[in-house]
């Protein structure tokens, strides 16, 4: 199997090349239309098809759960196995415990979906990268960059919706009187820059080390199941294992952090 080789590449690989083609022949994928062009760069259908069977078996998963809540328990008794609806029960746990750490419980409920939705779809496309085979679509820079600004947009729009133009004076720094001076941001020259450049390094952040580390974590996998495919690779699958896991908790935990300071209302400025 070789670097670019997949599952998808070995067992269809008749539909795997008309479906290249189809891509390339597409003037608004494979053409160089605005300076941009997939097949120029790291990002490749794999990884799309990957990003799609993560969603596929999210919603198995979620349907899953569903299940298990309407039965005559309603979700209240845990279940007897370990199964799906299970692990997706105590993964939404974990992740609405990390939440309400950071911004109490009201808004850990209210921001769950989002967070917990985020949450499991890179976990998921991290685990992939450990199966033969497979690849995560998190290894590749733009995936990890929608996912980012989709965090820095709804963070943005959270700060707004509660504090409405208030949200905007924190870029401005505090205020205060200077002298005979009326109370007003005086630094606004000073930090309004900092700002700025804080919360636009943000996504950059997100991205580069979710990208970087599922991308070697990948590559180091791979080169072990090919020089020595027995018992070898063990640790480092055990090591890419609890590298998805860290990943994934970074990931969520600046999101929720994103959020909890865009819902502390500004200091009086």
């Amino acid at each position: 199997m070789g670097e670019h080789d997949t599952l998808y590449t070995l067992l269809m690989p008749e539909f795997w090349a008309k479906l290249v083609q189809g891509a390339a022949d597409n003037p608004y994928i494979g053409q160089r239309e605005w300076g941009l062009s997939i097949f120029e760069t790291h990002y490749t259908l794999i990884h799309v098809v990957s990003a799609i069977t993560t969603v596929i078996f999210l919603t198995i998963a979620a349907l899953r759960y569903r299940a298990s809540t309407q039965d005559k328990t309603e979700g209240v008794v845990p279940p007897r196995s370990w199964n799906l609806a299970a692990m997706i029960g105590n993964f939404t746990n974990a992740t609405f415990n990390i939440s309400a750490d950071v911004m109490g419980e009201k808004n850990a409920r209210t921001y769950l979906p989002f967070v917990g939705t985020i949450a499991l779809f890179i976990f998921v496309c991290n685990i992939q990268g450990l199966i033969p085979g497979l690849m995560p679509a998190t290894d590749t820079l733009k995936t990890n960059v929608v996912l980012a600004l989709i965090v820095f947009v709804v963070y943005n729009v959270v700060g707004i919706r509660e504090q409405g133009v208030q949200y905007f004076m924190h870029f401005l720094g505090p205020s205060f009187a200077l002298g005979p001076l009326p109370k007003f941001p005086w630094l606004a020259p000073l930090m309004l820059p900092i700002e700025l450049a804080s919360h636009l390094a943000r996504p950059v952040s997100l991205s580069l080390r979710l990208m970087g580390n599922m991308m070697a974590d990948h590559k180091v996998v791979g080169a072990m199941l090919m020089l020595i495919p027995l018992l070898v690779p063990v640790p480092f699958l055990l090591l890419g294992t609890l590298v998805a896991i860290v990943q994934t908790l970074v990931f969520t935990l600046l999101t929720t952090i994103y959020i909890a300071l865009a819902l502390e209302h500004a200091e009086e400025h």
